[in-house]
């Protein structure tokens, strides 16, 4: 260690920075990693107020949700932002660069938050001035985020699908259900938080013996830019093993979900696959509550998805239905028409 580094170390200032970074490498989760950065941004930039924004939808039709933050304009998870409403964040991600612009109270620094090539997302400051004293600074905090970012959305990731695998599934259960923070936003226990869907593809060992395993992953591929085109940015979508998927669909109510979820069946339905006359999918659905447990949860669901196995297959059933004895008769055929071009 040269003699330069050491003193950097030793100073207030740097044994600070040291343990800023140790303590954003020690995030094992999207949420807490960037609630570290905030924290990170806050304290070694003396901002006013800090935000972190991810980016949903097409280039042209970009929206912004808060992820962590402590200004009071944009409280977390709060709504969706249209990109054109703030100022300065679409210069951000066309340039790449941070863009200053001012505000009510100051200025606003807006750091683009790149990986490999694409911005992400947004870290914006918030000053009296717009001498900016830590800009270098921030933009390195943010660096180390994309990178750190980048390494957790590859372990959360199907290798096959690029949706969330079965491990994001269970560590955003083990979060969000049934904790402190939902307890206080959700003071009646039975207030629904939105509803968990499980997804079945019928007769896939089928297709898998008589096309082969390549094939068969075709359609898995195809089946989950079905979910990607189908469900809204918000809904957590999940290839929860072989033929199943799953998603978490947020502050919906049942009603509603399964509204979404026989539209998605029917354009399953009526999706041309090639090499098949048709590819249909049995789903089950339940609804989740603040009081809500991820093994009951995950239980509920299956059990929908199992009665419409043995139903008939190719339709939606929810676990609240056939616990009251509603059954809805399946729509599909038992046995969809497979024959080969």
């Amino acid at each position: 260690m040269t003699a330069t580094s050491d003193y950097i170390l030793s100073s207030p200032v740097g044994h600070y920075l040291l343990n800023t970074i140790v303590e954003l490498t020690a995030q094992r989760d999207q949420e807490t990693l960037a609630e570290a950065l905030v924290a990170a941004a806050t304290s070694l930039t003396n901002a006013n107020a800090v935000s972190v924004y991810c980016l949903s939808g097409e280039l042209g039709h970009l929206s912004a949700n808060v992820i962590a933050g402590n200004s009071p304009d944009d409280p977390v998870g709060s709504h969706v932002i249209p990109l054109e409403s703030r100022p300065g964040f679409r210069a951000c991600i066309e340039s790449q660069r941070t863009v200053t612009v001012p505000v009510d109270m100051g200025y606003l620094m807006i750091h683009p938050v790149v990986e490999q090539g694409s911005v992400v997302g947004l870290l914006t400051r918030q000053h009296m001035s717009n001498y900016d004293l830590q800009g270098e600074l921030a933009e390195g905090l943010v660096e180390i985020y994309a990178n750190l970012q980048s390494l957790l959305n590859h372990q959360q990731r199907d290798g096959l699908t690029g949706l969330y695998n079965r491990s994001a599934l269970q560590n955003w259960m083990s979060k969000s259900l049934n904790n402190e923070e939902h307890t206080k936003r959700h003071s009646d226990e039975d207030a629904p938080l939105g509803c968990f869907a499980m997804f079945d593809i019928d007769f896939f060992k089928r297709i898998n013996d008589s096309k082969g395993h390549l094939y068969g992953d075709e359609v898995l591929l195809v089946f989950a830019d079905l979910m990607r085109e189908s469900f809204r940015y918000n809904d957590l979508l999940f290839r929860y093993g072989g033929e199943e998927f799953a998603a978490v669909l947020t502050n919906t109510t049942l009603e509603a979900a399964i509204t979404v979820l026989e539209r998605f069946r029917m354009m399953v339905a009526q999706h041309r696959f090639s090499l098949l006359n048709q590819v249909t999918v049995t789903i089950g659905v339940t609804q989740i509550s603040s009081q809500s447990k991820p093994a009951k949860i995950i239980g509920q669901a299956d059990k929908a998805l199992y009665y419409g196995k043995h139903h008939g297959r190719n339709q939606v059933q929810a676990h609240e239905w056939i616990d009251k004895g509603l059954f809805v008769p399946g729509i599909g055929e038992s046995s969809p028409n497979y024959r080969l071009f």
